[in-house]
This record gives structure tokens, sequence and C-alpha cells, in this order.
């Protein structure tokens, strides 16, 4: 945008609808090229409803004359080139080709994005066949006031991160000229707390035996508790990546979260539980939901249903609050590990941690610290020194 005001019929001609036997928007701007005011036309024949037509082209050339009249100016810049799809018509687009190139998890997070700002945008009274330019900047921040009245500050930031990627998709693939949401800040880290917990020795024992007869949810546990996978990657885990004989469990790098290729060490106490389960297809899923009971089987479930489970049985069976969830298991197993002796670099290469420094954060939850600390005599380091000699 320019930093003056354009002046019309001079710089440019606003925007207005010809109806004829082919729908036009039709406006002026000046050609950078010879001085003189150009004619830019835009078919606007795809709604069959004339009276809806009518009401989308009335948005779409107020939306052109605002620009206009900040001095935006198509044949300078970028443009609009897709300015002819409707808004449902360019986030399906959105979906179509992030499909070909996120994993399935991550689609169906974006797509319950997506039709979250739909069924806002419905019921706000923007038509399913409305133009894309029919959505600025300050629907935008009435639509994220709405999420800011429903969620945390986390799932908030979530929401604003992933629409501020949505709506850079749609400028640089020319469906609108600006991002309505690049002016809408996160909420503060201040605000934002893991409401996570690592389990006690107690809680742990209880779990244990609680999952005693549940073998198959037992083992994506102890995944989670001593190989620190996450969820997506246990879901996506097959009975080939088991090798007992090296009691290793490969993760291969198109279910890594990091895309790298890794091993994580199978403990002796978690031997038992892979040898009680069938690993003889190499091909099934180590933990399935064929059976309903999380053992092996063809059928590739949604890491979601980990947490369910967590949710309806485990979280009630246990007494857990809110603040001990399966991802806590993860958390629990490096502090434990840590607290036992393990040298933090066989816990991060465990973890598959990118650098020390993240897997040292645990050192400060780990009581083994500062036990060591309290044991330590840094006073009397002369005297010690004299005794030895």
């Amino acid at each position: 945008m320019r930093f003056f005001k354009p002046t019309p019929y001079v710089n440019y001609s606003p925007a207005r609808l010809s109806e004829g036997r082919v729908w036009t928007i039709i406006f002026y701007v000046t050609n950078p090229e010879t001085g003189k005011l150009k004619r830019v036309r835009i078919k606007f024949n795809r709604i069959s409803s004339i009276t809806e037509r009518r009401k989308a082209a009335k948005a779409v050339i107020a939306c052109i004359n605002e620009k206009l009249a900040l001095g935006w100016n198509p044949l300078t810049e970028a443009g609009i080139r897709n300015v002819g799809e409707t808004a449902f018509e360019a986030f399906d687009a959105f979906l179509t080709a992030k499909s070909r190139e996120v994993e399935y998890n991550s689609m169906r997070v974006y797509k319950n994005f997506v039709k979250t700002l739909k069924e806002w945008m419905t019921s706000r009274g923007f038509a399913q066949k409305a133009y894309l330019s029919s959505f600025t900047s300050a629907s935008a921040k009435a639509f994220m006031d709405e999420v800011d009245r429903n969620v945390s500050p986390q799932t908030y930031n979530n929401y604003l991160r992933f629409y501020v990627i949505l709506f850079n998709w749609l400028v640089e693939r020319e469906y609108m000229m600006d991002n309505p949401f690049s002016g809408i800040r996160r909420k503060p880290k201040k605000l934002i707390h893991k409401k996570r917990r690592i389990l006690s020795d107690e809680e742990l024992e209880r779990l244990w035996s609680c999952l005693e007869n549940q073998q198959g949810y037992m083992v994506a546990a102890l995944l989670c508790y001593c190989c620190f996978l996450r969820p997506k990657e246990i879901v996506l885990l097959k009975c080939g990546d088991v090798d007992l004989d090296r009691q290793v469990i490969r993760v291969r790098s198109e279910i890594a979260k990091n895309d790298n290729e890794s091993e994580r060490t199978i403990p002796d106490v978690m031997m038992k539980h892979l040898k009680s389960l069938d690993l003889s297809n190499k091909d099934w899923y180590l933990v399935s939901g064929g059976k309903g009971d999380f053992h092996p089987g063809p059928k590739k479930i949604c890491s979601q249903r980990i947490s369910e489970f967590w949710e309806i049985f485990v979280r009630k069976e246990c007494g857990f609050g809110m603040d001990v969830q399966f991802y806590s298991l993860k958390d629990s197993g490096i502090t434990n590990m840590i607290g036992a002796g393990v040298p933090v670099s066989f816990v991060k290469q465990q973890a598959d941690h990118s650098s020390l420094s993240i897997t040292s954060i645990y050192l400060g939850r780990s009581s083994r610290a500062n036990e060591e600390i309290r044991n330590l005599d840094i006073v009397n380091r002369g005297a010690q020194k004299d005794n030895r000699l």
C-alpha cells in the first residue's frame, strides 16, 4: 500500500458491477507505463442465484474500493489472481494442497480448524458462496474474540498460528492481498502454563497395577515412559520395528517428529510385556485397534484413541487429576531415568533430543541432583586435599 491518498477518477475509478450476459466488476487504475487509466475486469458469474450474486458482488466491490482508496494498484502489485474463488473453495484448495505434504494426524487437525472457521462464518451471515474478500481484518478479530471466550491462552495461540499459516498461503496463491490475521497478537507466555506434571512413585505403581490386564495399553504406556515415544509415533510403530534379540525399537524417519531415524533401548522390565504380545506379523501395527484392546493388528488407529482411553479408563481407575496426562509418562520417565543415575548423554540419546540443553531441563526435576549438592562439601576442600596427601 502507498502512503498517500489517491484521488478518485484521477488516480483510479471506483469499482462497479456490470450485469450483462457475462457479469463483470469493472474499475480503472493508472497504467504505470502510460500514466493513463486502464480498465480492469473481473468476471462474476459463479453464483447462480441473482440475489446472492448481487449481494456477493457488493461485498467484493466494497473491498476493492477500500483498497483502491489506500493506493492499491493490481498493475503494479501482485494482484489477486484468484479473486473469483469463494472463501470456502479457497479453504478447500488449501486442504487439498496440504494433504500431499503433511501426515494424517496433522491433516485431521487442519480440517478441524477450517471447519471451525466455516461454521463461524456461516453463523455470522457469510453465505457459503461468499467471496474471500468479504472476510476482512475486522472479521478475523471478531472470530478470534469468539475463540478467546472458549479456550485457554495456549489453545488460542494454536488457533491463531494456524489461521496465520492458512491466510499466508492464500496470499501467496493470490486469493487475496493481505492476511487479515497478521495484526492479531498471540497471548503472552506468562499466561501459558503447562498443566502437566510428573507422576509420583506411588502413582506409577498404581498405574502399572491398573494396566496389568490391559497388556496392549500397558505396552503403549511403557513406550512413552521407557522409550520416550510420542503417541503419534506409538500408533505408527509396526511389529517389525521391534527387535527383541537386540532389545531395541526402531523409530522410522517417516514416523518420527523430527524426521530422523533412531533406535530406542528396551529396558529389561519392559521385555516381558512385549513378549506377551503376538509380534509374528511384521507388517501389523504394534498398537492397534482391531480388537479394541490395543494389541497388535492390521488397523492403524488415531493417536487420539490413546488419550481417550486414558480419560475414560485410566484416570477413573487410578484417581488421577487433570494434571496427570498420558504424556506425563514421558516427562516422568526422563526425570526418573536421570534420577536413577543414567548419564544425561544416554538419556538424550534415548529421548532423541537435539541437544543436551533440552535433556538437562529435567535435571531440575530430579531429586538426585539436589542430594548430590547436599552431600558435597565445597567449604572444606583445602582440608580434604591435605588429608588425601
